[in-house]
């Protein structure tokens, strides 16, 4: 059981009513966080953390907190928080075990006969921490707070996190230096020589350790803004992406008669005449497929995260979690890279990407029935199977035909002109699940009896398949199912130009830096429509019905391999150019307000 309170100038009844039925025994308005009512708000914190007798969640700010994210609160045991501090500063929850409940009291005391601050829950974090309390920061998601994490690296990360706070150092610092590492891990783990797949393990250690430091300063409140919710996931995304081709890399070297390629470390050659050899394709091509599928999966599943998140906040979804069993089952950053150091070293390349691509599809078929039921069991649950009340402020779906807004779900799909203007023919009345569907399967179909095949101009055929997604560009994307659009755009866009590179005689590693690319560039996306800075179509990107539509015209004009080289490189800098020129300026000018 649990006591919450509301901290925030009026309590917001779909979230009273969302933590009653998470099992919290009473909820009650502590008063506003801001002028007046904050020194009140924090002494009302302090007399119910000395007479609770039980744990006490503490709810900052005006805006509402994800169901999943309360959940996940409630479930992880210990003191533990989310800050927010990547969608709004200041708007979070921290839940406090009982044995912290007098460090609590003693600093909601301290606090609120300090000076005011605009982020109160930065300051009763960075306070509990001053009293020795660890608390565990669940800003990161799902994604970020595996068993290996809590156990291994955090207790590392804390201590580099409180040095780093005391030289004021910023998480952008520390997410270079982990950036740094995990390209220094890439490049040992591009040789074949097992004792370079050691030091590659010991640096890939080094940059998780310094990630998730990275995100404990970030989470103290002294550095605010959308960039640095960007900054770690970015980081760790090309962290994996470049360890995935270094690995994919190693098996281009030549291999010893009677070898496998792929098939290496303490005990490779055992599995060479088993599936593990030919899986994927013989050769060194063989192991750039499996990297690529790897890549597109990891791509695909943290942006469809990204599109449930915003369901769940609008449609209030929940689904109850066993919390130790879905984090071995999902497989967090931490968990893959162990899994990654073992196979390495023991199988070689084709083993750790058959392991991360049987896991990962594990963990997407769990995550995507838990959810799928969750959300109907809601619905069943409901009176009269209505769907559950959203935020305020967002109480039911534009009609047909009207814009929707920079942080809908909508936002996350990443279309481009062509695909803006195909909608707006239908104006929004076509559901967007089906045609994406059709369109998927159209493309997948095509790509796997080989688009080599495909004479002349019918090597355009999965394009226009895709294009049949386009219909539903304007559509609102209120539906139950609809968060899947985005991602399954994603796919289509992601194995029709692996197969279009890899049967016109691209180089492997020309189409795998093209599609680590195209999946930063979705999930850059996603981000910006999570922060309500989406944007309505990706003229300088494309959009995915640009880029396959170009892709496919100069493979048909004979020139794709240099048109693969050609744009993996602009996407790149469009990638660099974007967050140096678009999120991190926000950050600074949102830093200077504060410190104005």
């Amino acid at each position: 059981m649990t006591v919450a309170l509301v901290l925030a100038a009026e309590a917001d009844a779909g979230m009273c009513g969302q933590l009653a039925a998470l099992g919290v025994r009473r909820v009650d308005l502590a008063g506003g966080g801001r002028g007046n009512d904050y020194g009140s708000g924090l002494l009302t914190v302090a007399a119910a953390a000395r007479v609770a007798g039980e744990r006490v969640l503490i709810c900052v700010g005006e805006a509402p907190i994800p169901g999943d994210v309360l959940a996940r609160l409630l479930g992880a045991g210990g003191t533990a928080a989310f800050t927010g501090r990547g969608e709004q500063a200041g708007t979070g929850a921290v839940v406090a075990d009982t044995p912290d409940l007098g460090a609590l009291a003693d600093a909601a005391e301290w606090l609120a006969a300090s000076p005011e601050t605009e982020d109160p829950l930065g300051a009763l974090l960075a306070e509990l921490a001053r009293r020795g309390v660890r608390t565990r920061v669940l800003d990161a998601g799902q994604d970020g707070e595996g068993m290996l994490a809590q156990a291994v690296a955090d207790p590392v990360a804390r201590h580099i996190a409180r040095f780093a706070l005391t030289r004021d150092v910023a998480p952008a610092a520390l997410g270079g230096m982990s950036l740094g590492l995990g390209l220094v891990a890439a490049v040992w783990f591009s040789s074949p020589v097992l004792s370079a797949c050691g030091f590659g393990i010991a640096a890939l250690a080094a940059a998780f350790v310094a990630g998730r430091a990275a995100a404990l300063v970030a989470a103290s409140g002294r550095w605010t803004g959308p960039a640095l919710d960007w900054l770690g996931t970015a980081i760790a995304l090309v962290t994996e992406f470049a360890v995935y081709g270094g690995l994919a890399f190693s098996a281009t070297r030549p291999v010893k008669a009677g070898a496998t390629t792929g098939l290496d470390g303490l005990w490779g050659d055992t599995l060479r005449h088993t599936f593990a050899a030919t899986w994927g394709g013989a050769g060194s091509l063989g192991v750039w497929r499996l990297a690529m599928a790897a890549m597109g999966m990891l791509g695909i599943r943290r942006l469809a995260e990204l599109c449930y998140d915003h369901a769940a906040e609008r449609q209030r979804l929940h689904r109850d979690v066993m919390r130790r069993i879905e984090q071995a089952i999902t497989l967090p950053t931490g968990e893959r890279y162990l899994v990654i150091a073992i196979t390495a070293i023991l199988f070689g390349p084709r083993v750790t990407f058959l392991a991360l691509l049987c896991l990962g599809a594990l963990a997407i078929a769990y995550v995507l029935a838990g959810r799928v039921l969750g959300s109907a069991l809601m619905r069943a649950v409901l009176p009269g199977g209505d769907d559950p009340p959203g935020p305020p402020g967002s109480q039911g779906a534009p009609p047909p035909g009207t814009p929707w807004g920079i942080a809908d779900l909508p936002a996350y799909r990443n279309d481009g002109l062509l695909s803006r203007w195909i909608g707006s023919v239908v104006q929004g009345r076509l559901p967007p699940l089906l045609p994406v569907l059709v369109g998927l399967m159209v493309a997948c179909t095509l790509s796997a009896l080989g688009l080599a095949n495909l004479p002349g101009i019918l090597v355009l055929t999965p394009v226009e398949g895709m294009l049949l997604a386009a219909l539903g560009s304007w559509h609102p994307h209120d539906g139950r199912r609809d968060w899947l659009v985005p991602p399954l755009l994603m796919a289509g866009e992601f194995v029709f130009l692996a197969a279009l590179g890899l049967s016109h005689n691209v180089a492997p590693a020309a189409v795998f830096t093209l599609l680590g690319a195209i999946a930063l560039r979705h999930v850059d996306v996603g981000f910006r429509a999570r922060h309500r800075s989406g944007i309505s179509a990706d003229v300088l990107g494309l959009g995915w019905d640009g880029r396959m539509l170009l892709l496919g015209l100069a493979t048909l004009a004979g020139q794709a391999p240099l048109a693969y080289v050609a744009f993996s490189v602009y996407l790149w800098l469009l990638f660099a150019w974007d967050f140096l020129g678009g999120w991190l300026l926000e950050t600074e000018a949102e830093h200077a307000h504060i410190e104005g």
